[in-house]
C-alpha cells in the first residue's frame, strides 16, 4: 500500500497546518482507492472543529453531512482524514500516532499525520526513512506520514508526493505501528 499526494493536495494539507499553527488542524482526504495504493487528490479542513494545542474534536454529526455531501456532488471518494501534531513550548511535533489517534482509525482506512514545528533553517522536500516526507517552508519543518488500517493492523506506509519532491527514488516500505488490542 502506498499514498500518492497531488499538487492540490500537498498544498491543502501546508495552508491548514499552517494556518493554525500551535494548534491541530482537522479534514478529510478525497480521492480514489486502488487495490495497492491510495490516490488523495484534495484535501479539505474542517472549519468547525475544536482545535486545542494537542488535540482537535470534531462533531461526528456535521462529518456525516460532509460525507454524505461529497458522495451526493462529487466523483471523489471519502479516503481518508489527516491532522496535524503541532510544537507547543519545548514539546516538538513527531508523526507518530497517539492512542486516541490509534482508537479513531476506521478499518480500511487512510490517515496523514502532518508533524510541524519552528524551524531555524531551511531544508529541502524529499523522502526520509520509514516512507516519510520532510521539508521546511516559511520558517516551519514539516514532516508528514501516512498510515492504513487494514484489520487490526495499523501500518505507516510509504507516502509519495512527486510534486514535492520530484521523481526520486521513494524509500523503504511499511513500518508496524503498535496498535492496543480490542
Amino acid at each position: 500500500m502506498e499514498v500518492y499526494l497531488s499538487e492540490n493536495a500537498f498544498i491543502g494539507l501546508l495552508v491548514s497546518t499552517i494556518e493554525v499553527y500551535q494548534r491541530e488542524c482537522f479534514g478529510i482526504l478525497l480521492g480514489h482507492r486502488e487495490s495497492e495504493r491510495t490516490l488523495v487528490d484534495f484535501v479539505v479542513p474542517y472549519q468547525s472543529a475544536k482545535r486545542k494545542f494537542q488535540e482537535v474534536h470534531m462533531d461526528w454529526q456535521r462529518g456525516q453531512r460532509v460525507e454524505e455531501a461529497v458522495h451526493a456532488a462529487s466523483r471523489w471518494e471519502l479516503v481518508g482524514d489527516y491532522h496535524s501534531h503541532p510544537m507547543y513550548g519545548e514539546k516538538r511535533g513527531t508523526t507518530r500516532l497517539s492512542n486516541v489517534d490509534l482508537d479513531d482509525f476506521r478499518d480500511g482506512g487512510t490517515s496523514i499525520l502532518v508533524a510541524i514545528n519552528d524551524g531555524h533553517r531551511r531544508q529541502r522536500w524529499g523522502y526520509v526513512k520509514g516512507g516519510l516526507i520532510a521539508g521546511s517552508i516559511n520558517g516551519y519543518l514539516i514532516r508528514l506520514a501516512a498510515y492504513h488500517k487494514n484489520g487490526n493492523a495499523v501500518l505507516r506506509v510509504p507516502l509519495v508526493c512527486p510534486y514535492a519532491v520530484g521523481f526520486t527514488a521513494k524509500t523503504k516500505g511499511p513500518t508496524p505501528v503498535e496498535v492496543r488490542p480490542e
